[in-house]
């Protein structure tokens, strides 16, 4: 069988990993939807109840409370992708390490939060010049806000944490409370006792207070992520912790830079009443980020794994996965706003849309394609380890925005500024794919390392079959005939372990084969049941019929099950 035939045959189809992210994903989507409520629902009530003005407050404060947010971003995708990363390579005392060093910070940042908070906010709402009325309606409503920051941050630092262990109901249903009682006493404090838009900042603070108790006590009661094992962190791992959740907090950073800049330049063009227009339009943009950061948080474990392993092909594979989902589904949602842009306004109390408010929103759903493709390129260059370059382009792309935006109402008219998302969303795409390509020629050099590499999507009645395969494969090319045999034993073994804990051969299997002069390296990933491990769980030591003649065979074994699935590192 020459190369060609045998990678034609068994090339990584990306069953496992699109499994995976179909499974997280409903549960993220309800999150993020619930999330969504707690976000927008201020503007719909307070538009309802108290009219057009204080829903222009809200969406005037809206870009502080993501100033003040980022913070929350550098600390929460940290510890994300530094864990996923350090699951991926199997390191126990760095997972314990930074374990402690999460815990630490969730409590620095809470409190830095909570005075960090009060001058910029101050600073910020003095800048927009408003008008007295509009002034203290901002401040009203900012009050309540500033409560619930130092809560905020706990409650998001514990959204990653849940994620990166899988623990994707308890986070749906913290969301789902949250949101329904931000909801519920917006409707009370706005609706019925009348209190107007400070009401809405208080019934925020007090569902991310409620929020945030339960999150720690499902993470002590239901994960070990404080469970530290005894271990203290050290400054790099903090440090480590900040620079890898920079590139992600960059992008928050330049959102609220930008969204303040642009909400004084749509204050300038259309005057007051432009806060309503930027309301609506932003609602429409947080109902595709439901999609999106779903899709991105479905992504994000398992770019971890795959980065921690090295394994590029399959972590290219998951993007392109993710990356044809995203473009299908926003681009649906993208013609349903731009057909009945009507129906967003009416939600926002807003009864009477004006020409150039329902042309605003058609020429902002341009841009929702590109955003969600960015979101999916920004997680898979940190995954890659190019932090530097993904946080400068999404600093100068950004940048864009209200440059495009000035260049466009100067020269088109007040409207036309909304086409500055797309703009800017299109630029950082292409240069995305530029260097996506150029990383691709890169892997190609890094692979020639190695004597020969096989990346395999393997059917449980294919592994004896595979297993000759390998075995001629290596016969052919002239690699150790003794490694290719070990590999093929345990091939065969773990295959046939995973079919009978299952009582199913319904099981992806996907497998990396490194291959060096002296040896060789083979990862396989499957999605069968757990692997019974010793019982203080501490070696991890696989039990198999045929576990010692495994260890026999490879100079080490290493096994993880994460993300509910077996992840085992054979070394020859």
């Amino acid at each position: 069988m020459t190369r060609k035939e045998f990678r034609e045959r068994y090339r990584m189809s990306g069953n496992l990993t699109r499994k995976r992210v179909l499974k997280y994903l409903p549960f993220l989507l309800m999150t993020n939807l619930s999330n969504l409520l707690l976000i927008s629902v201020d503007g719909i009530v307070v538009g309802n109840f108290c009219g057009s003005n204080a829903l222009s407050s809200v969406n005037i404060f809206y870009p502080i409370t993501i100033a003040i947010g980022v913070i929350s971003t550098i600390i929460s995708t940290g510890i994300a992708t530094s864990l996923s990363v350090c699951m991926g390579e199997n390191d126990q005392d760095g997972i314990a390490r930074l374990k402690h060093a999460a815990k630490l910070l969730m409590i620095l940042s809470s409190v830095f939060i909570a005075v960090f908070q009060i001058p910029i906010v101050y600073f910020l709402i003095n800048s927009y010049h408003l008008s007295e009325e509009m002034h203290n309606l901002t401040w009203a409503y900012a009050t309540g806000v500033m409560i619930s920051m130092p809560f905020g941050i706990i409650s998001t630092i514990g959204v990653y944490e849940l994620q990166i262990v899988g623990k994707m109901k308890p986070l749906m249903v913290l969301s789902i409370i949250e949101g329904v009682i931000n909801l519920v006493m917006d409707l009370l404090l706005v609706g019925a006792f009348r209190i107007g838009i400070a009401g809405a900042g208080y019934g925020t603070a007090i569902a991310n207070v409620i929020r945030a108790t339960l999150t720690v006590i499902i993470l002590y009661k239901q994960t070990e992520i404080f469970d530290c094992r005894g271990k203290k962190s050290t400054f790099k791992d903090i440090l480590n912790i900040i620079t890898t959740g920079i590139p992600e907090a960059s992008f928050s950073a330049v959102i609220a830079l930008t969204n303040y800049l642009m909400t004084k330049i749509i204050l300038m063009g259309f005057g007051e009443t432009g806060g309503s227009i930027l309301g609506v339009c932003s609602f429409t943009l947080n109902l595709s980020l439901v999609f999106i950061n779903g899709l991105q948080g479905s992504m994000r474990p398992l770019a971890g794994l795959l980065s921690g392993s090295n394994d590029w092909v399959g972590l290219r594979l998951l993007l392109q996965q993710c990356c044809l989902i995203a473009m299908s589904v926003l681009f649906v949602y993208t013609v349903l706003v731009f057909l009945f842009p009507g129906v967003f306004f009416h939600l926002h109390g807003i009864k009477e849309m004006s020409g150039e408010g329902a042309m605003s929103l058609k020429l902002f759903s341009t841009c929702f394609i590109f955003r969600g493709v960015n979101a999916l390129d920004r997680l898979y260059f940190i995954s890659r380890g190019k932090k530097k370059f993904s946080s400068l382009l999404t600093t100068f792309g950004g940048l864009t925005l209200p440059l495009f935006a000035l260049l466009l109402i100067h020269t088109a008219g007040n409207e036309f500024l909304w086409l500055s998302y797309l703009f800017t969303e299109a630029l950082i795409c292409i240069v995305y794919s530029i260097r996506y390509f150029r990383l691709r020629k890169e892997d190609k050099t890094e692979d020639e390392k190695y004597v020969d590499h096989l990346y395999m999507t393997v059917e449980p009645h294919e592994a004896i079959e595979a297993s000759r395969s390998i075995r001629q494969y290596a016969k052919d090319r002239g690699l150790s005939d003794r490694i290719a045999y070990r590999i093929s034993l345990c091939l065969e073994e773990m295959v046939s372990y995973a079919v009978a804990s299952q009582k199913s051969d319904k099981i992806n299997i996907q497998i990396v084969i490194r291959f060096r002069e002296d040896g060789a390296v083979f990862m396989m990933i499957d999605d069968g049941e757990c692997i019974s491990l010793d019982a203080d769980q501490e070696k991890q030591a696989l039990i198999t019929d045929n576990y010692k003649m495994m260890a026999a065979l490879a100079k080490t074994v290493k096994y993880q099950y994460i993300l509910d699935m077996n992840y085992t590192i054979f070394t020859f």
